[in-house]
């Protein structure tokens, strides 16, 4: 089947040595991989004071490169958050924005997250929240930076009922926990490692809200096609977590 992949980067990460991939060797990397699509957030909006040149230069270099569907990142707690979000949006490709509430030093309770989240259901927009970008137990040394709060997370979808959130980055014990609590959420199986991972996860979550997720350069992007194509699941099952429900998310 072709994979719809909810979590690549492009750019270069500083504390590891991760394959820092441009948008044509990504794309390459992962139609190897049988990924034909994949949403693709700029890893240079990380650390950056904002966040706006590497979405301008992630929306520069996608364009013509089969497969990549843009996601900026937004910085709500950043007093122009609403000027990078029209230079953003002005642009067709975009559909969805990224939050990176650990990285970027907010909570989602906030009230500039308030204000960023109304107007993006406004635009109609969807929005990743991204939980981890990588096991806070491997974080550089200096860096103290903690995953977003399952219970952080569910409250803030409680109180946005009308938009449509993907969480990016749970482990399988949090994915657990959260799915009765927002069942209209979508949640990528990136950071999901488990025995019989999706066996288990599907004990206790529908298929509907679990979505297929490499994290490529971060994680192994075979291991991602693994998780699924191991699990012994059904063909529909396989193709609804594969690919339709982020499919449904995005442009449903």
């Amino acid at each position: 089947m072709n994979y719809f992949d909810a979590s690549t980067w492009i750019g270069k990460w500083p504390f590891a040595f991760v394959d820092a991939h441009m948008p044509r060797s990504l794309a390459a990397h992962l139609k190897a991989h049988g990924i034909r699509r994949a949403l693709v957030s700029p890893l240079d909006a990380v650390f950056s004071p904002a966040p706006g040149p590497a979405n301008q230069e992630l929306l520069r270099g996608i364009k013509g490169v089969k497969g990549l569907i843009p996601v900026p990142v937004i910085n709500p707690s950043l007093a122009n958050w609403s000027e990078e979000l029209d230079a953003v949006t002005g642009d067709p490709r975009v559909r969805a924005v990224r939050l990176l509430p650990s990285y970027h030093g907010y909570r989602l309770r906030s009230r500039a997250v308030d204000a960023f989240t109304v107007e993006a259901a406004r635009r109609r927009l969807r929005v990743i929240v991204q939980v981890r970008l990588i096991d806070e137990r491997h974080e550089y040394h200096a860096m103290h930076i903690k995953p977003v709060k399952p219970a952080d997370f569910a409250e803030f979808v409680k109180r946005h009922p009308r938009l449509r959130v993907v969480a990016s980055g749970f482990i399988r014990s949090e994915i657990l926990s959260i799915a009765m609590q927002c069942p209209r959420a979508l949640i990528d199986l990136s950071f999901a490692e488990w025995h019989e991972t999706i066996r288990h996860l599907l004990a206790r979550v529908p298929a509907r809200q679990l979505c297929f997720a490499s994290h490529t350069p971060f994680l192994i992007t075979a291991a991602a096609r693994a998780k699924l194509e191991t699990s012994g699941l059904s063909r529909s099952k396989l193709g609804r977590i594969g690919s339709s429900n982020l499919e449904q998310w995005l442009i449903g």
